[in-house]
């Protein structure tokens, strides 16, 4: 990992380090690689080591190494579950409502619903319509009825053949995930979101992005008058 130390401020010092390390990683270094020592970057940058041990939890942080004990600090991929994770927190503490989040599920989905009719390949549909078979099962627990639920619009989001789209699906997961539970917990849910996953199984299998995206719409449409339903329904 080679690079010449750039002069830092003493404010904030570690973020400093954290940044320029961060810019190394992502500009061409492998999943998987070894960073130098705290000792050879605190020795790169002038700083102590106490920083740099600053500046590597920073980048655990943002997901971009993993630190092992008596062994190192090594290069990481982000995962789209820890922008999730963020995404979840910065919803709740905004305040962000339920329509507004069904707003962004339309936008996302309806794009990717539209694309994947004509891009989705034989063994991105068998996989979305193995999920619609599953989710018949009536034994189904909450948690993988809303994981599998997940899952159907996510294989819809990666068929549509752009992966930033399915990227900004991925990220939304926690609170996707959420507004689907709601709906299993209503009245007839179950059974509404099995019609409707299936009427938008159709529209993409006879490659009609109309009535895919009219489909898709009208799912998301009812999810959210159950989600308010829902949320209605508890105790203040």
């Amino acid at each position: 990992m080679q690079s010449s130390a750039s002069p830092l401020n003493k404010e904030h010092l570690y973020e400093q380090v954290a940044n320029l390390l961060e810019q190394q990683i992502i500009s061409g270094h492998a999943d998987g690689e070894r960073l130098p020592s705290e000792q050879a970057l605190a020795e790169r940058y002038g700083v102590s080591r106490t920083i740099v041990r600053e500046a590597f939890k920073l980048l655990k942080e943002r997901g971009l190494i993993d630190s092992r004990t008596g062994s190192g600090a090594y290069v990481t991929r982000p995962e789209a579950q820890n922008l999730s994770d963020v995404m979840a927190r910065i919803i709740r503490c905004d305040g962000i409502d339920t329509s507004s989040i069904y707003d962004v599920r339309g936008v996302l989905e309806c794009a990717s619903v539209r694309r994947a009719v004509k891009c989705a390949s034989e063994a991105q549909l068998a996989a979305m319509e193995q999920i619609l078979k599953r989710l018949r099962d009536r034994t189904l627990s909450v948690e993988e009825r809303r994981d599998l639920d997940f899952d159907f619009h996510y294989l819809i989001a990666q068929a549509s053949g752009n992966p930033l789209l399915a990227l900004l699906v991925q990220a939304m997961s926690n609170i996707f995930k959420e507004n689907i539970s709601t709906g299993i917990f209503t009245v007839g849910g179950i059974d509404d979101a099995i019609l409707r996953h299936q009427r938008i199984m159709v529209a993409i299998r006879a490659r009609n992005p109309e009535q895919a995206e009219r489909a898709m719409r009208e799912h998301l449409v009812q999810s959210l008058e159950n989600a308010k339903n829902y949320q209605r329904s508890q105790p203040r």
